[in-house]
């Protein structure tokens, strides 16, 4: 996302300038510096204001700018362009565990010779550290956390208004994010790229009968696995007894072998390891489940 030049624009707008002078503060052509300015205003990151007949750039009022020109003060000599790509952002969002390369591949759908890549160069610089083959986000750059977290929930929010006003965000972690949508937006959703539908929506592929007047859907490069629906139909609302009766009734359909494994990804392990006990004594061991009775109901009625 960040390459010199564009970081080098950033550091230079310490008050709004015109593009003439960009290109004599730094020294280079007026198509290189308009492109950087167009990349940054579309990652967020600075803004075009026009006055008369001169449009100046400043950097922007985004939580990430400002985390940007943090980063800046308190780390002026670390190499950001090597540091904050894309694929390296996308890494380091889904470190708030310690993962494994293979793993962070799996999560991220990046194949691992790119995680393999970007993590030499996070490890080089201490923005993430490695224990026992597995990397996680260095304490001592909270403000690169920070910066990653805002950068993403920009993106997201930028991405989910381009798909409707409508769309309701339910779940996000780095480019990924699972919204909740009017069904009578169907057509135009599902002409769009990366959105798959998921949840209830899915269950209808399993015979599997719900009805609802909400649509859902998650964003993603990566193929959804029916692991993917069940924590999905969970993340609309954990605390709900029916969201999660019905990710249990899609569970034992389906027997998946990794759902466990997946909820770590998705941070909600405890939460399911406590589905998988309820399944195991058959009564009630949590306030988000139905008495044992009443759930093999609903699953009856399911059918």
């Amino acid at each position: 996302m960040l390459n010199s030049t564009k970081i080098e624009i950033f550091k230079n707008l310490t008050h709004p300038k015109i593009i003439s002078e960009l290109t004599a503060s730094l020294d280079m052509d007026h198509s290189t510096i308009s492109k950087a300015v167009n990349s940054l205003e579309n990652a967020g990151l600075v803004t075009k204001q026009k006055k008369s007949q001169k449009v100046y750039v400043s950097r922007s009022e985004s939580l990430h700018s400002q985390s940007l020109r943090e980063i800046l003060i308190e780390y002026p000599r670390l190499p950001l362009d090597n540091i904050l790509t894309n694929s390296s952002l996308h890494i380091l969002s889904v470190l708030k565990n310690p993962y494994s390369i293979i793993e962070i591949a799996e999560i991220t759908g990046l194949n691992r010779k790119t995680v393999s890549s970007a993590l030499y160069q996070l490890t080089k610089y201490g923005i993430v550290l490695k224990k026992e083959n597995r990397y996680y986000f260095s304490e001592r750059h909270s403000l690169v956390e920070n910066f990653v977290d805002n950068y993403w929930k920009y993106r997201t929010n930028k991405n989910l208004k381009a798909i409707s006003e409508n769309a309701v965000l339910i779940w996000q972690m780095g480019p990924e994010f699972l919204f909740k949508i009017d069904v009578e937006f169907k057509n135009k959703i599902m002409k769009k790229k990366l959105i798959q539908p998921t949840a209830i929506n899915v269950f209808h592929r399993y015979d599997l009968k719900v009805m609802s007047n909400t649509e859902y859907y998650f964003y993603s490069k990566r193929e959804l696995k029916t692991e993917d629906h069940i924590i999905h139909t969970i993340l609309i609302d954990p605390y709900s007894s029916i969201y999660n009766s019905y990710a249990l009734a899609l569970y034992s359909k389906t027997c998946p072998p990794e759902l466990v494994k997946y909820s770590q990804f998705y941070n909600i392990e405890k939460h399911v390891k406590l589905l998988m006990e309820y399944l195991d004594q058959q009564k009630k061991n949590t306030d988000f489940v139905l008495p044992w009775n009443e759930y093999q109901d609903l699953v009856r009625d399911l059918q």
